[in-house]
Formats: C-alpha cells, structure tokens, sequence
C-alpha cells in the first residue's frame, strides 16, 4: 500500500475504504470513530492520485457545521490542490447550487430569493384570505406541514394522489397549487424547493444530467 502522508493517522479499516474505489461502499461507525477523517482522506487521495479533478467530485452533509469542517480538513491535506473544490457543502447548500445554474428548467429566473418559513406562513394566509379560507379553524403552519410533507416525498401539486376520503388533504392540496403558482410568479422558492427543484430538473432533463 501506498505510505502517504494523510493515511498515516488511519487504522487498516480506514485505510481500506479510502483505497477502495470500485463502486459504492457503506461505512457504518459510531459517532467519533473517524468517518469523516475517512471522507477527506479519500477526497484528498483520489485527487492526489489524479483520478479525479476538484471539481469533479461532490461531498455532502446535513450540517453547515459538518460541512465546514470537512472543507476545513481537505483543505488542510492538499493545500493548493484543494482550489475547484466547490462542491462540498451540504444537500441544501448544493441543491441551491445547482438551481442557479439551472433556474429557468423549473420557471426560475437565477436570481431567486429564498423564502423563510416566517414569509412561507404570510403567503399561505394570503392564499386563506383569498380562498374564503377560515384560518382560525386550520393554522397556516399546520397547512404547511402537509405541503413540506409532499415536497419531501418529491411531489408537485400534479404528483399527489389522495384518496377520497382524505377530504382535508384535498382542501390543503389545492392550495399547494396556488403556492406554489406564487413562488413562481415571485422567483422565489422555500427551503424544501431547493431539493425538490434539483431533483426534478435531472429527472426531467438528461441534457442537463449529462453535465455532471
């Protein structure tokens, strides 16, 4: 095995699964047993090994904290080798990224705000206020609840199906409807559109997928 000097710190295991890159691999460990020691080791060695460029690989996590971190720890590996590293960060930070890059695919224009959930609860009252809905018998936020619900699960408003009993839901989906409608007209996008946008440009246009 290669004795470099980012693999010096690492167990056999740890240095098994930097070394390995013939598909994907699973690491399961306890919090504070090295995973992302394990990460950046093997950002830095497939970049030292010229098997790939910086900005050919994608690293993420949930946490800003957690994805400074492990830009902290390549960054101190390769030094200036670790320019064009621009895609670590985490799903969010990415996700918005990308939807920058590609904002008129889903009717963006790139220079989208980003709403709060304060702005989120405004706008699902105006939508109330105009519907004749009573928002004293259903809180906004709990009409927001089923609509991040259905945007985690990767649905637009045309992709939900509900039963017939769900009389509720169908009350809450309409509004969906007329929500999302006024991200648009706003060029704005909530939190959960940053994923749920991404997510379905590469799904509905391979020309965009095949640039990355």
């Amino acid at each position: 095995m290669l004795n470099l000097e980012y693999l010096k710190n690492l167990n056999e295991q740890q240095k098994k699964a930097v070394y390995y890159l013939d598909g994907p691999l699973l690491i399961v460990a306890g919090a504070g047993s090295g995973k992302t020691k394990v990460l950046t080791s093997k950002i830095a060695h497939i970049i030292k090994q010229k098997i790939a460029y910086p900005n050919q690989i994608i690293a993420v996590t949930f946490t800003n904290k957690a994805a400074k971190e492990m830009q902290n720890r390549v960054s101190a590996i390769l030094k200036k080798e670790a320019i064009g590293l621009s895609w670590l960060g985490t799903f969010h930070s990415i996700s918005a990224k990308l939807l920058r890059k590609h904002a008129p695919a889903v009717g963006l224009r790139a220079n989208f705000s980003i709403i709060d959930q304060d702005d989120q609860v405004r706008l699902i009252k105006n939508i109330c206020k105009a519907e004749n809905i009573d928002i004293k018998k259903i809180s906004p936020k709990y009409i927001l609840s089923f609509i991040d619900n259905w945007k985690n699960k990767g649905w637009y408003p045309e992709n939900v199906i509900l039963k017939k009993k769900e009389i509720l839901e169908k009350g809450f989906l309409s509004i969906y409807k007329i929500y999302q409608n006024k991200l648009i007209d706003l060029n704005a996008c909530d939190f959960s559109d940053l994923i749920l946008h991404t997510v379905k440009i590469f799904e509905k246009h391979p020309d965009i997928s095949k640039l990355y």
